[in-house]
């Protein structure tokens, strides 16, 4: 018995899934599609990500370099920060393994490449000492080109992010700006002349401001040549006075109306005069509007999946290793996230419809992937297309801007038809139980029968009325027999009496939801009124008997 579950023990060993051994790979030869590889880089750059201009922390990010002098920039969400920022430490050598990929916003773009690692719970890094690794890595723009990778239009120099070289032209002192009810920051600005005499201002904010050696920057040999890496580019060609721009007065109703002819009706503003408001002015405000859909934006995917682990968004064919373990599948949620052209008449607009608010307006996002022969996001399919020229009544958000350009929309809900009602379940039967007839043909006294059992639907007061008048009635019916027979003469044989049968009362049905409100309270007092009667007349017969007369007298 032992040998044979040791064997059977070997053989489901033997049949499981084998996971692949990590292999070395180059920052050149990463696959996103594939989790099998590890990598040895060192860190070149490190900083917290934050938003510009509110400068609010979202993660942590570093720029790795391999020794063929390649580089590849890093991410880690905002709660992984304080552990990337301990364990990756500046000009380091580290053996990294346990990554994902994303594809690389253009707005945080500092490298060339298409793609960026995530760093998570399941990244692992043991420091080496290999020191044949490049310790700097510049791809610098010339003055000429800076303008370039600020144009969107331009599919290679999108990043926003740049290298710059030149002779330091001019140091400024460190300014501080803001005020108590705003945010207050410090800033430093450098001027960088190039070999044609085209000046760049370079700025430094707040630790950095503080952190430039001005007395070691003043012992330099003149001219001083200043090389910079990953800097945002920002262009300061004009002013734009928003205070001088007049934008529409609305008044709009923010509370959600219980009426569904209403809510479909609530803030019912033209296209376009929302086109002319500040959407940063509107941000939860709800309105809706009567449109059509003139086209499908093709430049923007269909649907996106999302990581089943971190809730973010995963890029089609990618693979988050960092979110679970190594070996194991992922799940990933499939959305909705197509952008539409509407119309009302008055403006056109975009607006992003994602799932489930897309209900209504086509089927699930699951079913139509199952009809859909190729899945690429990037290939709209024609049952999406098919929307185009439908109208339909919307109700939809202002999107946050992200920038210059017209405000977009998000959608919010389709209400072309009513919610549909479910019909409410019936409680208890269509029609109560009939009560049995009293008989009396049997000369017994039966004892009062069980209560019935309070359920759910019966009243909270019933049960304590079914006993106390089941229990007074029968007591009253036991006394008027007693006094009988004090009356009756003894020796007088049971043979000379009209028996009564005293039987109990019929066990009160149960009101349902079909029976009047009046019907369980009315059954009762009758039963008990009945049987008082019977009672009376049968002892009024005893006493006008000349029978019984007789019998006493003698």
């Amino acid at each position: 018995m032992e040998l044979t579950s040791d064997v059977d023990a070997t053989s489901k060993a033997v049949a499981g899934p084998s996971i692949p051994q990590r292999a070395f790979a180059y920052l050149t030869d990463l696959n996103p599609t594939d989790n099998t590889k590890f990598i040895k880089a060192r860190v070149y750059r490190k900083r917290v990500a934050m938003k510009v201009p509110s400068l609010i922390a979202t993660g942590f990010s570093c720029i790795l370099l391999d020794k063929k002098g390649s580089a590849i920039q890093a991410d880690a969400y905002l709660k992984e920060k304080d552990r990337f920022d301990h364990d990756l430490q500046l000009n380091c050598v580290y053996r990294i393994q346990g990554f994902g990929f994303k594809k690389t916003d253009n707005w945080g773009k500092t490298l060339d490449n298409d793609f960026t690692l995530c760093f998570g719970k399941h990244t692992r890094t043991n420091p080496l000492t290999d020191n044949d690794f490049p310790y700097h890595y510049f791809n610098f723009a010339a003055y000429n080109e800076l303008g370039a990778r600020l144009e969107k239009k331009n599919p290679i120099l999108t990043a926003h992010v740049s290298d710059y070289i030149g002779y330091v032209h001019n140091v400024e002192k460190v300014k501080e700006d803001g005020s108590a009810i705003t945010n207050k920051i410090k800033l430093r600005n450098i001027a960088i002349r190039n070999l044609k005499n085209n000046v760049v201002l370079f700025t430094l904010w707040n630790e950095k401001a503080d952190g430039f050696e001005e007395e070691e920057y003043a012992r330099m040999r003149q001219p001083v040549i200043l090389a910079v890496s990953s800097c945002y580019l920002k262009r300061y060609g004009g002013t734009y006075n928003q205070n001088n721009t007049c934008f529409p007065q609305l008044e709009v109703q923010t509370e959600r109306l219980t009426d569904w002819e209403k809510e479909r009706n609530r803030n019912r503003v033209p296209l376009g005069t929302l086109l002319q408001i500040d959407p940063n002015t509107q941000q939860r405000v709800l309105f809706t509007q009567d449109a059509m859909i003139l086209r499908v934006d093709s430049a923007y995917g269909w649907y996106y999946q999302k990581c089943d682990e971190c809730g973010g968004k995963l890029d089609y064919g990618y693979i988050h290793g960092h979110c679970h373990p190594y070996g194991t599948q992922s799940k990933p949620e499939n959305s909705y996230s197509f952008r539409v052209v509407i119309t009302d008449g008055t403006g056109n607009v975009t607006m992003t419809c994602f799932g489930p608010q897309t209900d209504g307006l086509i089927k699930n996002i699951d079913a139509l992937l199952q009809e859909v022969g190729n899945k690429d996001p990037a290939i709209i399919p024609p049952q999406i297309l098919a929307l185009q020229n439908t109208r339909h009544v919307f109700q939809f958000r202002f999107a946050k801007p992200a920038g210059k350009g017209p405000p977009t929309l998000v959608l919010q809900k389709v209400m072309d038809h009513p919610p549909a009602i479910l019909p409410a379940p019936a409680e208890g039967p269509s029609s109560p139980p009939g009560t049995p007839p009293t008989s009396h043909t049997l000369s017994q006294i039966s004892p009062p029968p069980a209560t019935p059992t309070a359920t759910q639907d019966t009243p909270a007061n019933m049960a304590s009325e079914a006993r106390s008048s089941t229990t007074s009635t029968t007591r009253k019916e036991l006394f008027t027999m007693t006094a009988d027979k004090e009356n009756d003469p003894p020796g007088t044989p049971p043979t000379g009496h009209t028996l009564l049968q005293i039987s109990p009362p019929s066990a009160t049905p149960t009101a349902t939801q079909d029976t009047p409100a009046d019907m369980a309270s009315e059954a009762r007092p009758s039963t008990t009124s009945t049987t008082r009667k019977e009672l009376f007349t049968t002892t009024g017969d005893k006493e006008n008997d000349p029978e019984a007369k007789k019998q006493k007298t003698e």
